[in-house]
């Protein structure tokens, strides 16, 4: 990877060596990059936040669906983890990422991945997928609204989320995800 013309410079250094192994600089500054949806003009989140929303979210899903401690803890770090590559790249919006640029943030992924020792998701992928919306979804029920309007447009964002969400699990084959919704108290906008 030295001579990939691909490889950037981070704040960190380049890329090739930072993923081979990535310092605690690497993971913090994940708390410094805002999450696409914030820089939209709703909240503040950053990387790091939803990140560990993600493996918070964790301790409930796994709770709800009697995993063993093993599972829950995998998920945890998983959730953690998930979007490491983004230290690098920066948050990028999902219609954005065409296969060639999936397929790129994947192998980052993945490097920085393996400089840290965790394995890949082995089996827990739609677990960690559907904890990433989840996430997500908490993080829209988060967001500010100035006026009524912009409440409207992020009500109807949220619901579409919450479709898209739930058209997913049930494509995992994970049934009782509107009760997991509810257990968590997010299934509408106006729960906050």
């Amino acid at each position: 990877m030295e001579n990939d013309p691909l490889d950037i410079l981070t704040p960190q250094g380049y890329l090739s060596r930072i993923q081979a192994n990535p310092g605690l600089d690497v993971v913090m500054n994940l708390f410094r990059i805002p999450r696409a949806f914030a820089v939209s003009g709703f909240g503040d989140w950053n990387v790091g936040q939803h990140s560990f929303c993600a493996a918070f979210l964790a301790l409930y899903w796994a709770r709800h669906r009697g995993y063993p401690l093993e599972t829950r803890d995998r998920l945890m770090v998983l959730g953690l983890t998930h979007d490491l590559h983004e230290s690098a790249t920066g948050d990028i919006l999902p219609g954005l990422k065409v296969p060639a640029l999936r397929e790129r943030l994947d192998d980052v992924q993945r490097r920085f991945l393996n400089g840290l020792g965790v394995a890949q998701a082995a089996g827990l992928e739609g677990d960690l997928k559907l904890l990433d919306r989840v996430a997500f979804l908490y993080e829209i029920r988060q967001a500010a609204w100035r006026d009524n309007e912009q409440r409207r447009r992020l009500a109807d964002f949220f619901q579409l989320q919450k479709t898209q969400l739930l058209e997913f699990a049930a494509g995992q084959g994970f049934d009782t995800v509107e009760a997991f919704l509810r257990e968590i108290g997010l299934e509408k906008l106006e729960d906050k």
